[in-house]
């Protein structure tokens, strides 16, 4: 139950990473607190001057925005079968680097933080 909590946060994470910026800046800071900060519905509420139920109406709008962008772009589901390609490669240059099978491991490593870092 644990990791499926953490791992619903992590891809809302994401998502507002990806999209956040097309979301309005309410809408982005909201959702941000509410996500990033975890923050409550009353915390946010009065630092924006509004009730709970007006935080949630927002969380809830802001999220489906999230989602629906991801179901049409996919840019989400992109970027973590990139992270376990990388990841994947990363432990078969392990092996070979065991083995002294490869001269070249550290440059290849070099450009896979530059591919997984450069999104």
């Amino acid at each position: 139950m644990k990791n499926d909590v953490l791992s619903i946060r992590q891809n809302k994470n994401l998502l507002l990473d990806f999209y956040g910026g097309l979301l309005t800046k309410k809408q982005s800071d909201v959702i941000a607190m509410h996500i990033v900060e975890d923050c409550s519905l009353t915390e946010i509420g009065k630092e924006f001057d509004i009730s709970p139920q007006a935080v949630a109406d927002i969380v809830k709008r802001a999220t489906a925005q999230l989602d629906k962008y991801e179901e049409v772009i996919g840019m989400v589901q992109k970027f973590e079968q990139q992270q376990t390609s990388i990841n994947n490669i990363e432990a078969v240059l392990t092996k070979l680097d065991k083995l002294g099978m490869m001269q070249h491991v550290s440059e290849i490593r070099a450009s896979l933080k530059e591919l997984s870092y450069g999104i």
